[in-house]
C-alpha cells in the first residue's frame, strides 16, 4: 500500500512540475518603448513625424513636446509579435534624433500594433490613445 501511495505522490509532484513549467514558458515579456529603444539614453533634440494617412511631415525641436510624446508612447506595454511579416500602411512614423544622428524609429501601425526599430509589437494593456497622439502630432 505504501508503494502505491509513494507512486501517487511522485506522480502528483511530476505532473505539478510539468504544468508549472508550461505556465512559466507561456509567460510573455512585456516591455515599454523606452526599454526597447535608446531614446531614454540620449538627449533627444528633434522628432519628425510622418502622417501615413496624409503624407504630411511634422518636425519639432521643442523639448516639452518631445517629452510629452515619449511619455505618451511609454504608457503602453508591448509584446513582440510572433508573426514578423511586413505590414503595409501606418498611422504615424516617428523618428527620434540626437543632434544629426537617428536614435530610433517607431511606427504606429494602428491602435493595437507598433513597430519599434523594425520589430512589430502588440499593444497589450490597452489600445493606443490615437486621439491624444493626433493632438500631440498636430501641435508640432
Amino acid at each position: 500500500m505504501s508503494k502505491i501511495m509513494n507512486s501517487l505522490i511522485l506522480c502528483l509532484i511530476l505532473c505539478s512540475t510539468v504544468i508549472y513549467s508550461g505556465c512559466i514558458s507561456n509567460q510573455t515579456e512585456e516591455k515599454k518603448v523606452t526599454e526597447l529603444t535608446d531614446i531614454d539614453q540620449h538627449i533627444i533634440t528633434k522628432v519628425s513625424v510622418r502622417n501615413g494617412m496624409s503624407g504630411d511631415l511634422s518636425t519639432t525641436n521643442d523639448r516639452v513636446k518631445i517629452e510629452k510624446l515619449i511619455s505618451q508612447l511609454d504608457r503602453y506595454s508591448l509584446e513582440e509579435k510572433g508573426n514578423q511579416e511586413p505590414m503595409f500602411g501606418y498611422r504615424y512614423s516617428i523618428k527620434f534624433y540626437s543632434g544629426s544622428s537617428k536614435i530610433s524609429n517607431i511606427v504606429i501601425v494602428d491602435s493595437k500594433i507598433m513597430q519599434v526599430d523594425e520589430v512589430y509589437y502588440d499593444v497589450i494593456n490597452s489600445p493606443l490613445d490615437l486621439v491624444t497622439i493626433d493632438k500631440l502630432v498636430d501641435s508640432m
